[in-house]
């Protein structure tokens, strides 16, 4: 008998597996890492193997399905031949385990939908400041008489918090996004500075 290994790696191509699994690809051949949490896509796949430009993770398919299903070499290429219907006869017992894909394409789901919620914010907060500058420039007071138009006090109250929004949105740790998620879309902070 061949090497079963080798016959997973000459018979599929990388991107089938790690489709058939629940990661997306996108047209740059690229996805979200699967070895750790990002928000842009680093894992690149070429000429049948990956390479993680985030984590410096490498491999082959057989690697993704061990890091997917926390299986060991020979259990994971048992699955890819089962799931692809290689044929290939080895002696080990696994049972695929459908919750976990179902699990990782979620994961995935819900990674895509924060990220496309922090382009939206962020290009609405961006539009908000734009015009809160503007008012500043145009309102601002030329005596300094202790009257001031109530647009330009307005957006010497608000651009604070707007610039910090958009530094956290553009420069922050996950962590800070995922706070700043629970504030202004849970809690309904955004509605407070919208108003």
């Amino acid at each position: 008998m061949s090497d079963p290994f080798e016959c997973v790696k000459d018979n599929l191509n990388i991107l089938d597996v790690a489709e058939r699994y629940g990661i997306e690809i996108n047209r740059q051949k690229k996805a979200l890492c699967i070895f750790h949490t990002e928000d842009t896509p680093s894992l690149s796949f070429k000429n049948n193997r990956f390479v993680c430009f985030g984590c410096g993770a490498k491999g082959s398919s057989i690697d993704i399905v061990m890091k997917l299903f926390n299986l060991e070499p020979i259990e994971a290429v048992k699955k890819i031949s089962d799931d692809f219907s290689l044929g290939l006869d080895l002696k080990t017992d696994y049972t695929a385990n459908m919750e976990q894909i179902q699990a990782h394409r979620e994961d995935q789901a819900i990674v895509k939908s924060f990220q496309k919620w922090i382009d939206k914010t962020y290009s609405s907060y961006a539009i908000l400041a734009k015009h809160y500058i503007e008012n500043m420039k145009r309102y601002k007071p030329v005596l300094d008489d202790g009257t001031y138009h109530p647009k330009y006090v307005e957006a010497v109250h608000r651009l604070p918090t707007i610039n910090f929004i958009l530094d956290v949105l553009f420069e922050g740790s996950d962590q800070d996004k995922i706070n700043l998620y629970k504030d202004l879309a849970i809690k309904g902070g955004e509605k407070a500075v919208d108003e």
